[in-house]
This record gives structure tokens, C-alpha cells and sequence, in this order.
């Protein structure tokens, strides 16, 4: 489908890492950028919200791959296929501890959801460690869909997203406080805090996935 994603190698032996019960610790968080995102000037401020919040080195990787075959005639596309094939398509052998995080533009959902903000894949009994942030929602457009009005809120909106997924892919589950908390609507999200807090955040930081506060 010419889709692959490149990879990062961490060179780390996963065999002990995927006991059941036990969290990972992320060598890496990816952000693959797509390409048919108009407005891209949320990243860097994205970056910065996540380097302060997350342990693992933040990588920004710009995407192109083709998602028309995802997308429906009517309706929102169906993030399960498009999971799917994005699992498929990287050679999770020596990237196991990476959460890689595939950024696009169009709506989505994972049903029986009406519509979904994010959708992920794996734990610490899989190789992959994945999740699909839809910007639809998030992202507020002028301009004929070209111009972003505040990337600041949008960035803010894609952190708290990713930091929250890249806890649970990692294995921490156990939470639905703070940060941790399922938003159901985009006022529920704004209104979520920003942060992990205690006891998460002490077990975060203890596993490697979440950075002390400054």
C-alpha cells in the first residue's frame, strides 16, 4: 500500500519487558506528522508540552502515506482498518518499547463510538505500541480549511491525548483520574487537567514514562 512507516531501532531485548502486569519503560514516542495536514504549526508546541511531560525522547517524523483507501464514501473513516494496516506495515521486532503516534486530519471512529479523538492499539503482551490522533476535532480551521486560529489550544488538546495513551500502551491502565480521565466530548477534553497527579504520577515516573516536575 506503499504505507510503511520508517522505524526507530532501539536495540533493546524485549523478552523480559512483556510479563504480564508489568509496564514497559518507552525508549521513544513518535510522532508521525501526515502530510495532508494544512496547519502544522501545533508541532513544535506539541513537542514542548510533551518533552516536559514524558520521560522518552520526543521524535517528529513527517508522513506521507495514502489514506484513501480508509476513507468512506459517507461518514467518518473507520479507524480499525487503517490500525490494522499501520501495525501491519512496521517491523515491530526491534522497536517494541517505541509508541508511535500517526497524527492526521480527517475524522474517524473506532466504533461503537459516534466518533473518536484517538484510537490505539497494544499492550504489554504485544510487540506494537500504537495510536491514530484525528486532528478533526481538535484542530479549529479558517481560511478554507488552510490556516489554524489557535495552535496553541490544538497542541494542547493532541498532548493530552498522547501523553495519556503512551502511559496506557506502556501498561499503566489502572487510572481514570486527572490526565488519565475519558473525554467524551471537546468540552470535556479542555476541561481535563494537564497533568498526571498522585499516585500516577509517582508510579510514572518510577517506570520511566512520565518526567518529575520541575
Amino acid at each position: 500500500m506503499g504505507m510503511l512507516l520508517s522505524f526507530l531501532a532501539t536495540g533493546h531485548s524485549q523478552a523480559n519487558d512483556h510479563a504480564a502486569g508489568r509496564n514497559l519503560r518507552p525508549t521513544a514516542v513518535a510522532l508521525h506528522i501526515h502530510e495532508e495536514i494544512a496547519d502544522q504549526r501545533f508541532v513544535p508546541k506539541l513537542v514542548a508540552r510533551l518533552q516536559g511531560s514524558l520521560a522518552p525522547p520526543i521524535v517528529t517524523i513527517p508522513t506521507k502515506m495514502d489514506l484513501a483507501p480508509f476513507r468512506p464514501t459517507l461518514g467518518l473513516m473507520d479507524a480499525r482498518p487503517l490500525l490494522d494496516a499501520l501495525i501491519g506495515s512496521i517491523d515491530w521486532r526491534g522497536d517494541g518499547t517505541v509508541v508511535r503516534v500517526v497524527v492526521i486530519a480527517d475524522d474517524m471512529q473506532l466504533k461503537p463510538a459516534r466518533f473518536n479523538f484517538a484510537a490505539s492499539a497494544g499492550d504489554t503482551s504485544t510487540p506494537f505500541h500504537l495510536s491514530i490522533v484525528s486532528l478533526a476535532r481538535l484542530q479549529q480551521l479558517t481560511d478554507r480549511g488552510r490556516v489554524d486560529r489557535d495552535p496553541d489550544r490544538t497542541a494542547q488538546r493532541a498532548f493530552k491525548l498522547i501523553a495519556k495513551n503512551t502511559a496506557r500502551l506502556m501498561g499503566y491502565a489502572s487510572s481514570d483520574a486527572c490526565l488519565f480521565a475519558f473525554p467524551r466530548s471537546l468540552s470535556e477534553l479542555d476541561a481535563t487537567p494537564e497533568n498526571f497527579c498522585e499516585p500516577d504520577l509517582s508510579a510514572l515516573v518510577a517506570a520511566g514514562i512520565a518526567r518529575s516536575p520541575q
